[in-house]
């Protein structure tokens, strides 16, 4: 119980954030590494300007996605939580419970509601599934999250508690966009795999809106979002982007999105795209972006 404690002061502490960003550059790091031994092709440009994206969203996420968060967290738990004490195992193990589940919920939310997805498809925008991926983001991605995780402070989960989970879940989650690791076999049914996330990053049809868990894929088999694998996964967005810039490439998932908009005439229609699916279309043509349906149509 003494480790349990001392970890969770350390990750939900202020040197969780330092943790964090040196497992995720050194990981990168490592990867970049064995790669160059392997002899095989590795795309410096983009994973460049995916770290690029990762600092400009990590600058201006500070506020919106940690402090504000953590901050309406801690006013919640302080003033309407439902139970005062919990054993810190069965804190820890409700805040990975609640964390895994809203992710899972607010990640499926960015890929089916237009606007969100203008901003969450920026992490899938890289043509490559590496460790330099697994930071690439927007800075409004994942608002959704604040409001899911809650439920945490509710049940009584303390801040530091939820915090440290957290951090621990993310660095799962850097490491199953791992380039080098293959099938795990029985794990494969368990857990948010490398190979499971892949899945997760192709733009083929049957994979797409598919594996949305970061730890736990048992919640895509539950809520009917599995996908195993079929043929060989294919990264990137159906409409892909082709652009190393970070200072530019932050803006391809709204760029689409305004694209998507401009088809339509009625002002009625343009809002529409901001809450429907990003397949959907005001005039039911099914465009390039959006070729699950148009397989389902052929």
């Amino acid at each position: 119980m003494n480790y349990l404690q001392a970890s969770i002061d350390f990750l939900g502490g202020p040197y969780g954030l330092y943790a964090l960003g040196g497992f995720y550059f050194g990981s990168v790091l490592i990867e970049r590494v064995w790669v160059a031994l392997k002899g095989a092709r590795y795309d410096n440009a983009d994973a460049l300007c995916s770290i690029g994206l990762n600092l400009m969203n990590s600058v201006l996420n500070l506020v919106i996605g940690l402090i504000l968060p953590l901050a309406i967290y801690t006013l919640v738990w302080e003033h309407y939580r439902l139970i005062d004490t919990l054993p810190l195992w069965v804190a820890a193990l409700l805040a990975f419970l609640v964390h895994d589940l809203s992710y899972y919920w607010e990640h499926r939310f960015g890929h089916r509601i237009g606007l969100l997805w203008a901003f969450h498809s920026i992490h899938h925008s890289s043509n490559e599934f590496n460790h330099s991926t697994a930071a690439r983001g927007f800075f409004l991605d994942g608002l959704l999250r604040t409001p899911f995780d809650l439920v945490g402070a509710l049940l009584g989960v303390p801040p530091i508690v939820f915090l440290a989970i957290s951090m621990a879940k993310n660095a799962f989650g850097i490491w199953n966009h791992a380039s080098y690791v293959g099938h795990l076999g029985p794990l494969e049914k368990w857990l948010a795999t490398p190979l499971n996330h892949k899945i997760h990053h192709a733009n083929q049809p049957q994979y797409i809106d598919k594996n949305y868990s970061q730890v736990l894929i048992l919640w895509d088999r539950l809520f009917g979002s599995y996908a195993a694998l079929d043929v060989h996964p294919v990264v990137g967005l159906v409409k892909p982007v082709h652009d190393n810039n970070p200072l530019t490439a932050q803006f391809a998932g709204l760029k689409q999105l305004r694209d998507r908009m401009a088809n339509a005439t009625r002002w009625q229609d343009k809002l529409a795209y901001l809450w429907r699916p990003p397949e959907w279309s005001h005039d039911g043509v099914c465009r390039s972006d959006c070729p699950k349906y148009a397989a389902l149509a052929s």
